[in-house]
């Protein structure tokens, strides 16, 4: 029987992170906080419409307009990671199921920071395990410069010696963007569906 690769690190990340109980990735400023502690939600005051930027995924360039209309929630990471990225993907899988009306539809984007393994066809079959309608999106570190400044997002890929199995250190925000292209919150871990999907209500209500 062939296995799907991407459907395999899937099911292995998401085994690794319920083993585990706890998320123990990286040391990385807005990486995972201390179990128990209740998750907070960083607004972004005076927020202002992310730089101009130009991404590419498996349905073409993605770009500041693709952001425009319509709200966003934004992760950082690689189909790779054992454990934050499939974990905040379900999370943000399941938020779409918690999320009623009166608070409006969002995308997901999610935004590889490891293009050179992380090809469009890999990043398509990745994101369809949660959900087909997320997008992805990756570009050279100097193309993911704009979106990472601007929201103070750090990453590492340790691939000196080896450029097959390397692990990226990055960190476990979830970060919001309105319709406007402005980023109006950041959700640093613990993370809980229910909770964000509550403070995506109260935002998009204002």
């Amino acid at each position: 029987m062939k296995i799907n690769p991407a459907a395999a690190l899937v099911a292995g990340g998401l085994t690794l992170a319920l083993a585990g109980g706890v998320l123990t990735w990286c040391s990385l400023p807005n990486g995972p906080a201390p179990a128990g502690q209740v998750p907070r939600v960083m607004e972004t005051r005076d927020a202002v419409a992310l730089p101009d930027f130009t991404l590419r995924g498996p349905r073409g360039e993605f770009r500041n307009s693709d952001l425009l209309g319509r709200w966003t929630f934004m992760f950082f990471g690689y189909t790779q990671c054992p454990d934050i990225c499939p974990t905040a993907l379900a999370l943000m899988k399941d938020i779409k199921a918690i999320a009623v009306s009166p608070a409006p539809t969002f995308n997901v984007v999610f935004v590889s920071v490891d293009p050179r393994r992380d090809t469009n066809e890999l990043l398509r079959d990745y994101l369809a395990a949660f959900d087909a309608a997320f997008i992805g999106v990756s570009g050279s570190d100097e193309a993911l410069r704009p979106l990472t400044d601007a929201l103070k997002v750090e990453y590492r890929r340790h691939d000196e010696k080896d450029s097959r199995t390397y692990t990226v250190d990055h960190g476990a925000a979830i970060h919001l963007i309105d319709p406007r292209g402005r980023p109006v919150a950041v959700f640093p871990p613990p993370q809980q569906a229910a909770v964000l999907a509550a403070e995506f209500a109260r935002l998009a209500a204002h």
